[in-house]
C-alpha cells in the first residue's frame, strides 16, 4: 500500500506522541478505520432492508386498493 507524503507525516507524528512504532501506527490507524467502516456498512444494510420491507408494503397496498 502507498501512502502519500502527508499521511505518511502524520502517521509518524501520532506514532512518534504515541510511543509507537510508524508500522503498528499504521496497523492501528487501518484497524479503526475497518471497524468504522464496518459499522457504516451494517447501517447501510439494515436501511436497505427496510427500503426493501416499505417497497413491498406498498405493493400490497397498492393492490388492495
Amino acid at each position: 500500500i502507498e501512502l502519500s507524503k502527508e499521511i505518511r507525516k502524520k502517521i509518524s507524528k501520532a506514532s512518534s506522541i504515541l510511543g509507537l512504532k510508524n508500522e503498528e501506527g499504521v496497523n492501528r490507524a487501518v484497524l479503526f478505520y475497518l471497524d468504522t467502516i464496518s459499522k457504516q456498512l451494517e447501517l447501510k444494510k439494515e436501511i436497505d432492508a427496510w427500503d426493501k420491507l416499505s417497497d413491498e408494503a406498498l405493493v400490497k397496498f397498492d393492490k388492495l386498493i
